[in-house]
């Protein structure tokens, strides 16, 4: 191509696009430039900042996994002390179990609250509950007098008890394991009510020479209320044979008595189980029935 050819190609272009036009491009890109590099610039610092909270995590890591490691030798050490104690208190109630045979053996009475019964260990293998006249409850070895005479005198204890008075003891898990017939379990628990005034509404209070008395209606009633699934005709014989069974756990202190009632305009004969005024019961007092307004009501025919 000629110069002459070259020459007139630059003309033409020079022509088409003016220098002030190549300014502006060239500023426009510049600015471009500018942003572009601020924008680097800005994430540069950002990136910046990300790694310095990575390190701070990081650094937070590292103390708190020092803190935990800290703690599981603290609690390492926690369980190694508490092993220690254990050991310690467990040789603590050995040696006590230890001196409190021995000196149930010497005839010695404790306190009941203090002692672990299951922990002692006698000649026999039996420690018997009495009760002074301190009212408090106490263990010895049967029939072992207490030299000191501290609490006062035995007033009862519970080889003196009667059988229905021992059963009413139990809770009632350990009632029913005990007893080998219902009407047995049955006994202690309807004694229970006896002995409970808070809620005496199974027995009522007598008057004369009757102290306390139940009517087989009320027991029938009162069992269907208490036992699942018994029909009014099993509760009817159930509170039948509870009767008797009560009498003989009582060793006959109860008595049964036979009564005329109405119902329903028929008159039919009913059994009363009765706690006579003069009968003394192991660790009853017999007192004057004279406080009528704080005793539960009184059916007229109770002496009948």
């Amino acid at each position: 191509m000629s110069n002459t050819t070259v020459s007139g190609a630059a003309s033409s272009f020079a022509g088409d696009v003016s220098v002030s036009d190549l300014a502006d491009h060239v500023r426009t890109l510049t600015d471009r430039i500018d942003d572009l590099e601020a924008d680097v610039a800005e994430k540069d610092e950002h990136i910046s900042d990300l790694h310095a909270d990575l390190e701070q995590k990081d650094t937070q890591i590292e103390e708190l996994e020092e803190r935990v490691a800290d703690l599981a030798n603290k609690v390492d050490d926690a369980k190694a002390h508490r092993t220690a104690i254990t050991r310690k208190t467990q040789a603590c109630d050995e040696r006590i179990d230890e001196l409190q045979a021995r000196e149930f053996e010497k005839g010695v009475h404790l306190l009941a609250e203090n002692v672990d019964e299951d922990r002692i260990t006698v000649a026999g293998n039996r420690l018997e509950r009495i009760t002074k006249d301190d009212g408090k409850t106490y263990f010895r070895l049967p029939g072992e007098e207490d030299a000191l005479g501290r609490g006062g005198a035995v007033a009862h204890s519970t080889a003196d008890l009667l059988p229905i008075q021992r059963l009413a003891r139990y809770d009632d898990e350990m009632l029913a394991s005990v007893t080998n017939r219902k009407p047995d379990e049955l006994a202690a628990k309807v004694w229970r009510e006896r002995d409970d005034a808070s809620r005496y509404s199974l027995w009522s209070t007598g008057s004369g020479e009757i102290r306390a008395y139940l009517d087989a209606s009320d027991l029938a009633e009162w069992i269907r209320l208490k036992e699942c699934g018994v029909s009014k005709k099993y509760s009817q014989e159930l509170a039948r044979r509870t009767m008797d069974a009560m009498c003989e756990l009582s060793k006959n202190r109860l008595g049964k008595i036979k009564r005329q009632r109405s119902k329903d305009g028929l008159n039919y004969q009913e059994t009363r189980l009765v706690l006579k005024a003069d009968v003394e019961l192991p660790g009853e007092v017999l007192k004057e029935n004279t406080d009528a307004d704080d005793s539960p009501t009184t059916d007229g025919g109770a002496g009948e």
